[in-house]
C-alpha cells in the first residue's frame, strides 16, 4: 500500500509540475536557468522543493484545521505578499544582462558574475515562501488527494514524498533545459526577459490584491 501510495503521488507530481505549475516560482526558475546556465541555477529549485516541503508539512500537521484559503485571502496576507512579488517584480525587471560581448552576441557570464550556489538556494525559498499563490496551490493539491484518491492522514504523507520528489526532479529537468537555451540569447533577448518576468510577477501581485476580502 505505502509502494502504491508513493507511485500515486509521482504521477500526481507529474501532472501537477506540467499542467499546474505556472507560478511564480516556475516563471523565476525558467529565467534565471537562461539568465545563468544550469551549473549555477540548480540550487533554485532545490530551495524551491525545501520551500513546498515546509509548506505540505505545516498543511498536513499543524494547520490541517484552519481555512486556510480564507486565511490567504485577508487583506493583510495578500498586501504582504503582494509586496514581495512586487519587489522581485522590479528586481527583476531592472537587472540587465551587461557583460563584454557585443549586444547582439550569446550570453556568456563571467566568474565575478556568477552568484553563490547559496544564493540560488535562498532566491527559490523565498520566491515560494512569500507567495500565496503556492499556499494555495498545495492547499488544492492536498484537496484533490484527499477526495479524488480517498487518502487518510496517514497515507497522505506516502502520498505527497511522491509527489515532492517528482515534482524537484522535474523542475531540475526544466532547469536544464532552459538552461540549453542560453547559446542561443542575446543580451537584448535576456533583458527583455528580465522585463517579461517582471511584468508576470506584478501580474501575480495585482491578482492578489484583487482576490483578497478588503
Amino acid at each position: 500500500m505505502i509502494i502504491g501510495d508513493v507511485l500515486h503521488g509521482v504521477w500526481f507530481g507529474i501532472v501537477l509540475s506540467f499542467c499546474f505549475s505556472f507560478g511564480p516560482a516556475f516563471f523565476s526558475l525558467i529565467q534565471t536557468s537562461i539568465h545563468y546556465g544550469f551549473k549555477t541555477a540548480w540550487p533554485f529549485p532545490i530551495g524551491v522543493n525545501h520551500n513546498d516541503i515546509l509548506v505540505v508539512t505545516l498543511l498536513l500537521t499543524v494547520l490541517s484545521g484552519v481555512d486556510m484559503v480564507s486565511f490567504m485571502q485577508r487583506p493583510v496576507v495578500a498586501a504582504v505578499g503582494a509586496a514581495v512579488l512586487m519587489v522581485f517584480a522590479i528586481h527583476t525587471a531592472t537587472r540587465k544582462a551587461e557583460n563584454a560581448c557585443d549586444r547582439g552576441s550569446a550570453v556568456q557570464f563571467e566568474a565575478s558574475e556568477t552568484p553563490k550556489w547559496y544564493v540560488m538556494y535562498f532566491k527559490g525559498l523565498m520566491v515560494n515562501m512569500f507567495s500565496p499563490v503556492i499556499w494555495l496551490y498545495w492547499i488544492g493539491a492536498i484537496a484533490i488527494a484527499s477526495s479524488e484518491h480517498e487518502l487518510s492522514a496517514e497515507r497522505l504523507y506516502y502520498f505527497f514524498a511522491g509527489v515532492l520528489v517528482t515534482t524537484v526532479l522535474v523542475d531540475l529537468l526544466k532547469c536544464k533545459l532552459a538552461s540549453m537555451l542560453q547559446r542561443f540569447l542575446t543580451v537584448r533577448v535576456v533583458n527583455l526577459l528580465n522585463k517579461i518576468v517582471g511584468a508576470i510577477f506584478m501580474g501575480f501581485a495585482v491578482y492578489l490584491l484583487l482576490k483578497a476580502k478588503w
